[in-house]
């Protein structure tokens, strides 16, 4: 029988960042071109081989919150070099938990690129939480529901 950590490699925990290219394949993608994205791994548990992974995704775009300042308490915002991964300023957006087989991104190029602290998951955590636009179902598939 094979142990816990087998079944659930720790390479995707929560907190983990990694970039994957996005194309049409992706239900939810509106562009017609595909984009390599920088995703917030946020899984209650890491998944399996062939687990999905449920992800947010990572932006340096943020003239867009700025100019809707109602949608900032969706976001958390790290400034410029916080982590070798953000070497811009970049907000994680908390509008939309997206959920992805794990070979699929595999397959589109998934690469680690490090982990958040202990205290920026948390502080993720609690912006998830707080979220207002983000549904209920997917704040429970977190294990964030309070």
């Amino acid at each position: 029988m094979r142990s816990r950590d087998e079944q659930h490699p720790t390479f995707l925990q929560r907190g983990c960042v990694f970039r994957a290219e996005h194309d049409a394949s992706y239900e939810f993608w509106k562009s017609a071109d595909a984009r390599w994205k920088l995703c917030l791994a946020f899984n209650s548990i890491p998944p399996d081989a062939a687990g999905d992974v449920h992800y947010f995704i990572a932006t340096s775009k943020l003239t867009y919150f700025r100019e809707n300042p109602h949608l900032l308490s969706e976001v958390l915002i790290f400034p410029a070099n916080t982590y070798s991964f953000f070497p811009e300023e970049t907000a994680i957006d908390f509008r939309d938990l997206h959920v992805v087989p794990l070979p699929k991104l595999q397959s589109n190029g998934l690469r680690i690129l490090g982990q958040l602290t202990n205290a920026d998951t948390a502080r993720c955590e609690a912006t998830i939480r707080a979220a207002r636009l983000l549904p209920n179902r997917d704040r429970r598939r977190l294990n964030l529901l309070d």
